[in-house]
């Protein structure tokens, strides 16, 4: 190994952001969610309010239940 080839991984500079949940791998700003409970199996699925404006059906994830979400 030529030590010259080699980035040294420096931990700080990645400040704790690049793991599970951080704001840069949600995507998306907090608030432009919505989280809905299936009425068949009690599964949350996060949904982005763009989606909910069209008024879709949402196929569940945990059951393949269909959920008619709009106003």
């Amino acid at each position: 190994m030529n030590e010259d080839n080699v980035v040294p991984f420096d931990p700080a500079a990645r400040g704790g952001m690049a793991r599970r949940g951080s704001p840069d791998k949600r995507g998306g700003v907090p608030g432009e969610t919505v989280q809905v409970e299936c009425p068949e199996c009690d599964a949350v699925l996060s949904l982005d309010r763009a989606v909910l404006a069209l008024n879709p059906e949402i196929l569940c994830a945990g059951c393949d239940a269909t959920i008619a979400v709009g106003s």
